[in-house]
Order: C-alpha cells, then structure tokens, then sequence
C-alpha cells in the first residue's frame, strides 16, 4: 500500500511540473518572449514527450498501450499542424483512429510478453474479486 502512495505522488509531481512548463511556455509566448511561430508549428511534440516520458512510468501492458497511443496521436498533430503532404486538419483525421488501433495492438503484444510480479498478480486478484 505504500508504494502506492509514493507512485501516486510521483505522477502528481510529473504532471505538475508539465502543467507549470505548459503555463510558463505560453506566457512567454503571449508576452512576446518567445516567438509565437515556434510553438505554433511544434506544439505536438509536447504531446510525443509527453507519451515518451510515461513510457518510464509504466506499471502494466495498458500503460505502454497508452503511452504509445499518445506518441502516434502526437505524430497525427503534428502532421496535420503543420499540413505535411497535403494532410491538415480535415484530410488527416484516419490518422487518428490509426494511432488508437496502433496502442490497442501495442498493448495486446505487450500483455503477451509482460511479466507481472506476485505484488502486481495479488492487486489484480483483488480488483477481480
């Protein structure tokens, strides 16, 4: 039970550092600091890291699934953001379900291969029961 806890407080701590970087980013943009162009096009890649950093978090298959979905929907933002090969907003949107399909399938793999450790066996007996 105490790891728990200490886990929950390292994801409350990881979003709210982001949460603050996110603020922080758009006051400069707003006050002119940054330029404005630079976030316009790249803001997606806050979205890719994002996904990347919950790959170090990850406690089970869903939780790789997920991650992996954030990067491809990442991957779609940024396409469409930026209109890369005729694929804005309104061409590109299969792209989406394509990103939803590939963590679906990532965490179906992965739920094959995973090793689950007595502790993570006994929570999920207990959530079953």
């Amino acid at each position: 039970m105490h790891s728990r806890r200490i886990r929950r407080r390292k994801d409350s701590l990881g979003m709210g550092v982001i949460l603050i970087g996110l603020g922080v980013t758009f006051l400069f943009m707003n006050a002119g600091v940054w330029p404005n162009d630079t976030l316009r096009h790249w803001w997606p890649m806050l979205v890719i890291l994002s996904g990347l950093a919950s790959l170090f978090t990850v406690r089970g298959p869903k939780g790789v699934g997920s991650a992996v979905m954030v990067c491809a929907m990442g991957g779609w933002l940024l396409v469409a953001t930026n209109d890369w090969y005729g694929l804005g907003w309104t061409r590109s949107w299969p792209l989406a379900f394509v990103a939803i399909g590939l963590g679906s399938l990532t965490e179906a793999i992965v739920a094959r291969f995973w090793r689950y450790s007595v502790e993570e066996e006994e929570e999920e007996g207990a959530h079953v029961s």
